[in-house]
């Protein structure tokens, strides 16, 4: 019985060790993240150094910042497939009326309306979403991060990280209320 438990703790051991290193191999992308958002001098810059950590850091090609008009006035004249400039009143803001509500990153597959306005229309088959709310009450926009996997984000994974990913990116474009 003694070898039967010795293996089994022996087991849950090798799992958290796993489960530390893939942490840290997270932290190390998130704080890259961080280094080249620090380095980017205009909001050009900054949508060009989070597309390349989005890409080659998290493996994440489909992505959309959308922002609301209080953000930082620099994104105004910036075209890219990854941004988007909408009105706070817009009524397609109220597919994702709990999120802001929640102000909290939510993952899993998301309803087809709310694929075709963040994505587009004959994209890339999404089958799942990170949806990183921006800002105070999530006021300020939001942070969307799709997969074809449909298990790539999954609502029973952990959204800690996902969350610092929103507070870095909302610093970085100026989002009203994050600086003191």
């Amino acid at each position: 019985m003694l070898r039967d438990k010795n293996e089994k703790l022996e087991a849950r051991l090798h799992e958290l060790i796993g489960v530390a290193r893939d942490n840290d191999a997270l932290a190390s992308k998130i704080h890259r993240l961080a280094c080249r958002l620090i380095r980017a001098r205009n909001a050009a810059a900054l949508i060009d150094a989070l597309e390349s950590s989005l890409r080659e850091d998290f493996g994440a090609s489909e992505w959309l910042m959308l922002l609301a008009p209080g953000a930082d006035s620099g994104f105004n004249g910036i075209t890219s497939r990854h941004l988007r400039i909408v009105n706070a009143a817009a009524a397609e803001l109220k597919m994702f009326e709990t999120l802001f509500e929640s102000s909290k990153p939510r993952c899993g597959q998301i309803r087809d309306s709310q694929r075709d306005f963040l994505f587009g229309t004959g994209t890339v088959e999404i089958g799942s979403a990170a949806l990183v709310p921006l800002g105070p009450q999530a006021a300020s926009g939001l942070l969307a991060i799709g997969s074809p996997d449909t298990e790539r984000f999954h609502p029973a994974m952990s959204t800690e990280f996902l969350a610092r990913i929103g507070d870095l990116v909302s610093e970085a474009v100026g989002v009203e209320g994050t600086r003191p």
